[in-house]
């Protein structure tokens, strides 16, 4: 019979790590599917991405008689800094280890990476929330008793600024989703096509937005953050990683959950709306 030590069972865990901070984190984030990742193109040695933003071109007619006026580019940069080094530390007893550490360690890895995404939720829709104060002053809008009719607002508030059709987000609050869903024009989406989101209790598309629901403490007055994909630029450097350290005198092992990574606004506050109770 195989004897089945504390190394083997440590070694069980690592194995298991990536996969459970990826699965976690994917699952809970709301805002990492409706952002840029740049991760691919940050290196060791870095401490920002720069990313080009590029003027708009105009659009000239023609002629065979007359050269056209050649436009000047002037890129700018809008800088990821990689600043956010975050991390959850927590111990498990030897005791705790050697009788239930399969069960333990993930569940404690588990909930640990639902805090780093609640995090990085928090501060990239914060973010968005602070673009939309410093912009124009349309950028922050006020609530109404119609849902509907704000989120036709926020549809026309992007489309002045020339956002893409595509890629449009729409991140609530759990008591604008409850408003959303007590709207009996929602409520007839079944009329217009699947009806499967509504029994589910969620909402999946609306006006052109992908609508996700989040408790973040970044969107207050149960209102709503409306932007494009492109606003907002996310890279990390450190992928969510698993360090630990044997306490031997103390009979722990220490654990340290943690990554590092940025998010900038891309724009200042262009192609973004945030909806509050009063719009200021």
């Amino acid at each position: 019979m195989a004897t089945t030590n504390t190394t083997d069972l440590a070694g069980q865990i690592e194995t298991r790590v990536s996969t459970i901070l990826t699965e976690t984190l994917i699952q809970n984030s709301v805002m990492l599917g409706a952002v840029r990742d740049f991760s691919s193109q940050i290196g060791p040695g870095m401490d920002q991405l720069d990313i080009p933003l590029f003027n708009e071109l105009a659009v000239q007619d023609v002629s065979e008689s007359a050269a056209m006026t050649a436009q000047s580019i002037t890129p700018s940069e809008s800088s990821l800094v990689l600043d956010r080094h975050k991390a959850i530390p927590f111990s498990v007893s030897r005791r705790a280890g050697q009788q239930s550490k399969i069960n333990v360690v993930p569940e404690a890895l588990r909930n640990g990476a639902r805090s780093l995404a609640a995090e990085m939720d928090d501060y990239m829709l914060g973010l968005i929330d602070a673009g939309a104060s410093t912009a124009a002053p349309d950028h922050r809008q006020a609530l109404t008793a119609d849902p509907l009719a704000d989120i036709a607002s926020a549809k026309k508030l992007l489309d002045d600024q020339n956002a893409p059709k595509s890629s449009r987000f729409l991140v609530a609050s759990p008591g604008f989703i409850q408003s959303m869903l007590g709207t009996n024009n929602l409520i007839r989406v079944n009329e217009y096509g699947n009806a499967n989101a509504i029994q589910a209790g969620f909402v999946s598309d609306v006006y052109g937005f992908r609508v996700l629901e989040s408790s973040s403490s970044s969107i207050i007055d149960d209102g709503f953050h409306a932007f494009h994909m492109e606003s907002l630029a996310f890279g990390r450097q450190i992928q969510p990683e698993l360090v630990t350290e044997e306490k031997a005198l103390e009979m722990r092992i220490d654990y340290v959950l943690s990554h590092l990574y940025g998010a900038v606004l891309t724009d200042s506050g262009v192609r973004c709306v945030v909806f509050d109770a009063d719009g200021v």
